[in-house]
């Protein structure tokens, strides 16, 4: 694992890097006055009812995983990453919902909540994790209310033929005709949504899903023609938030499809997946609108073919929204040796992380497509 070291003859530096600890992604902060912990993240969209099985392949997006790490603390860059006996407890303060032990070193292990869960608002939950070389961590959360439901407002959609780059090889090849086309099709979607905020107490996290036409949402549904999460941009909003890379929600978008004489194989790669978060009791007068824009190709792009797009809007407990607003402000800050003060603890105790329970909402948008992949004018 990489160690970053942080050293200044800077005060404010120095304090900055003994005080700060992210746990989301590889990077590592040199703390050297702490122990090992154990680092846990996990927003559970406990209303998502969608299978992810886009591509056959050990890639798997999901919005009920917890992903967990060893928060490395040593210069010593031979010290193990491995977590040793890790343990795991899900409970409702009644009984275990959930119980996971291995004996065996693991790597950055991850735990899927059920997919049949179902929690009222208000309801309160437990989590438990442990392992041999680290202090136990603990996390409590209370399911928030579901939030507003969604209107819209608007739908543009166009698209452009664009010329394909020759590294682009292994994208370009027409299963059907063998031929490697020289050009393909974008299509463009602008959505304009709104929905009222009476809460005050409200928090949330912004995501945009494709669905195809043919979806079998069973166990049996790997392939091309499942939902995905998609990346978009922020065009127009009065929520004011940030984005910041969604731990857990990965989008896998690209691809590569290969013919041989003996089979037909394609590889998927995941792509990181920002989502746009924001305090509700920010929005004026009460009335939040958000216009989002976003892409797809008809050949490079999972799905090619969107029948229509699940705009969702996810309330996450007040300790998920700061915990990744500190992430996103230390990385706003991390360069100025005067910039704010930040310790990403969120609500682990023991630890360093976030696990939460969330309720969502979707608005189905219909986009109107009609072609499929290798359609110039889908």
């Amino acid at each position: 694992m990489a160690v970053i070291k942080q050293r200044s003859y800077v005060s404010v530096i120095t304090f900055v890097a003994l005080i700060i600890l992210q746990c989301e992604g590889r990077e590592k902060f040199y703390r050297p006055d702490m122990p090992e912990q154990l680092c846990a993240i996990g927003l559970i969209d406990i209303d998502d009812t969608l299978n992810y099985a886009i591509c056959d392949s050990s890639i798997k997006a999901s919005s009920k995983k917890i992903f967990f790490e060893k928060s490395f603390q040593s210069d010593l860059s031979s010290s193990p990453d491995s977590l040793g006996g890790f343990s795991f407890r899900f409970s409702d303060g009644k009984e275990d919902l959930l119980t996971y032990h291995i004996d065996e070193p693991i790597l950055y292990p991850e735990i899927e909540i059920p997919a049949d869960l179902k929690a009222e608002s208000a309801r309160k939950f437990f989590f438990y994790a442990g392992e041999r070389a680290s202090p136990d961590i603990s996390a409590e959360c209370v399911v928030p209310d579901l939030p507003p439901e969604l209107s819209l407002v608007s739908l543009k959609t166009w698209f452009d033929i664009l010329d394909f780059y020759p590294k682009d090889e292994c994208f370009n090849l027409n299963p059907s005709t063998g031929i490697h086309e020289s050009t393909y099709t974008r299509r463009y979607a602008e959505i304009e949504f709104a929905f009222n905020n009476t809460d005050p107490e409200s928090y949330y996290a912004l995501f945009l899903i494709g669905s195809p036409k043919y979806y079998r949402n069973d166990i049996q549904g790997i392939g091309l023609g499942a939902p995905n999460f998609m990346n978009y941009g922020m065009t127009e909003t009065n929520a004011n938030g940030f984005f910041y890379t969604f731990k857990g929600g990965l989008t896998i978008q690209h691809y590569c499809q290969s013919l041989s004489v003996y089979s037909e194989r394609t590889s998927c790669n995941s792509d990181t997946l920002n989502a746009y978060f924001f305090d509700g009791s920010k929005i004026p007068g009460g009335k939040c609108i958000i216009k989002m824009s976003t892409y797809w190709d008809n050949i490079k792009y999972i799905p090619s073919f969107i029948e229509y797009f699940r705009v969702r809007l996810m309330s996450i407990p007040k300790e998920a929204y700061l915990f990744y607003k500190s992430l996103y402000t230390y990385k706003m800050e991390r360069d100025d040796p005067f910039g704010e003060l930040i310790n990403i603890n969120g609500n682990v105790v023991g630890g360093n992380g976030i696990i939460a329970l969330c309720r969502s909402r979707d608005l189905i948008v219909y986009t109107g497509q009609t072609g499929g992949r290798f359609d110039p004018f889908f």
